[in-house]
């Protein structure tokens, strides 16, 4: 008797809410194109930044719960992140990535380092984070602007940073998931 569970029913509910903040995002970055992005740095890019941050948290809670569909326990979480492709033979898989940018984002103003894969990923890909940290006197920035590794992370996974890219992303991973689990 097949799972229940294998028919994704939580896919659209992930489009709902990504899709007005794509449409935001879209007309953000129309409106930069127009003014060749003079303003991008300046103005734009840190707010624009929450709406793209917030779709990595997204994604990362479909992922994990697509995952304990399969492994209510979730042991070995991390394992089941690498049933995908590797970002440019970089040992960091599109799924990764995302469960290091929506973490980044998350703990990104802690005075201290990131969790240690989120770091791990991040690096993997040379993706500065740490913008400016002063152990003596605890005071720690991150990257802003174009230079926010929710952007760096963004290019790698679409080029033209469309967010229904990120989406396609993770229901090809979820598929291949419950490929695996089926074989």
């Amino acid at each position: 008797m097949p799972n229940y569970l294998r028919t994704d029913s939580r896919i659209n509910i992930v489009k709902k809410l990504i899709k007005p903040i794509k449409i935001e995002f879209d007309k953000i970055i129309i409106h930069n194109k127009k003014e060749e992005y003079i303003y991008w740095d300046s103005v734009y890019s840190d707010d624009a930044e929450h709406l793209v941050g917030i779709v990595f948290i997204i994604l990362q809670n479909y992922i994990n719960t697509s995952i304990s569909d399969l492994y209510p326990d979730l042991r070995k979480i991390n394992l089941k992140y690498k049933i995908d492709e590797e970002i440019n033979n970089s040992k960091t898989t599109r799924i990764e990535l995302i469960i290091a940018i929506a973490n980044y984002y998350k703990h990104r103003d802690l005075p201290e380092k990131l969790y240690e894969h989120t770091a791990k990923h991040l690096e993997n890909l040379e993706i500065e984070y740490k913008n400016n940290y002063d152990l003596e006197n605890g005071k720690y920035s991150h990257k802003l602007g174009a230079e926010s590794p929710i952007y760096s992370g963004l290019t790698y996974l679409s080029d033209s940073w469309n967010l229904n890219d990120l989406i396609d992303i993770v229901t090809d991973w979820r598929e291949q998931l419950w490929l695996t689990e089926e074989k």
